[in-house]
């Protein structure tokens, strides 16, 4: 009997070992992307991401499945955001307020992680407050506030005074209330720099069209963009338009061909900083202990091989305050 006893031992004992000798097979984490229409993985922003990702040890197909799927429209979200809740992804990176509000209508459960286009996620109502959301919610505003618009508005007369009039693009598809803000502070800012602004709404890719279609030297001086998600896709066509017809074009990254200056966050740094975010919450952090990051720094880009194909000069003061100068 006891040699019986002790042969189940042994067996025992050798069971284990060949059991802990075997390879544990890696958690694999399951991130979705919920992005406004375009190629996502051509955006500053989501480069950094995955960039951070990899630096904090996480490898695509091994140990994470990142999926950042391309939509040709905003109503293709809501099913995609909707699939995300039901394979109960471990989180949803964002961009944009349109996006995030509705990856926040899927699920209140799976933390959101929102990496751009958001000036103030508390009066969009997706956090309680910056230092603690205590929502499903967190992540890094690519805006300070409304007044950013301002500046630039004020940067656009400094680098062009001959502007007068101003054709105005903005998303007016309404689920953003930091669109409204951003267009009232242009509003209210724009006589007292001596412009006359003529408003472009957009609610689609079709409407930029038209809107780009009614633009010429006879009708406007210049086009200033309202960042929102929904011009990342449009923007290449924008800036080419605009260097076409010899327009003063900003609001889209100064990468973009015919952007005459961008005044703006660095999107590869947040969207690598949203990395931290995301890494954070997958060891274990509750999204609502992680507070909501603001931009600390804003560059002044400006590029003279833009004003020499609108045929503009650029006045040496405005160069002299600006961080980079393209050639």
């Amino acid at each position: 009997m006891r040699k019986k006893v002790v042969g189940l031992v042994l067996a025992a004992v050798v069971l284990i070992s060949v059991h802990l000798a075997e390879p544990q097979q890696p958690k694999v984490y399951r991130v979705g992307v919920l992005a406004p229409p375009g190629k996502v993985e051509d955006r500053l922003h989501f480069k950094g991401l995955r960039a951070g990702l990899t630096e904090a040890g996480y490898v695509e197909g091994k140990n994470l499945l990142l999926e950042m799927p391309n939509v040709k429209t905003y109503d293709e979200l809501r099913p995609i955001a909707r699939g995300y809740a039901e394979k109960k992804v471990n989180i949803i990176v964002t961009q944009g307020g349109t996006s995030t509000g509705i990856a926040k209508e899927a699920t209140r459960e799976i933390p959101i992680v929102f990496i751009w286009g958001i000036a103030d996620p508390v009066q969009a109502g997706f956090v309680k407050s910056w230092a603690r959301p205590e929502t499903n919610i967190t992540g890094l505003s690519s805006f300070t506030s409304p007044e950013n618009s301002g500046k630039r508005l004020e940067f656009s007369k400094e680098a062009v005074p001959s502007l007068r009039r101003v054709a105005v693009l903005y998303n007016a598809r309404g689920e953003n209330p930091n669109q409204a803000e951003n267009l009232a502070v242009v509003r209210q800012a724009a006589p007292h720099l001596g412009l006359k602004l003529i408003e472009k709404p957009a609610k689609s890719a079709s409407d930029v069209d038209e809107a780009l279609r009614t633009l010429s030297k006879q009708t406007t001086d210049g086009i200033f963009l309202l960042p929102s998600g929904l011009f990342a896709e449009p923007c290449k066509k924008i800036g080419v338009i605009a260097a076409q017809k010899k327009l003063p074009f900003t609001g889209c990254g100064i990468d973009e061909q015919g952007v005459l200056f961008s005044y703006q966050p660095d999107g590869y740094r947040i969207g690598h900083r949203g990395a931290w975010y995301v890494d954070k919450i997958l060891k274990g952090t509750k999204p609502q202990d992680l507070p909501v990051e603001a931009p600390k720094e804003f560059e002044l880009i400006v590029s003279l091989k833009t004003a020499k194909q609108i045929a503009i000069t650029i006045p040496p003061n405005f160069l002299a305050r600006a961080n980079r100068v393209i050639r």
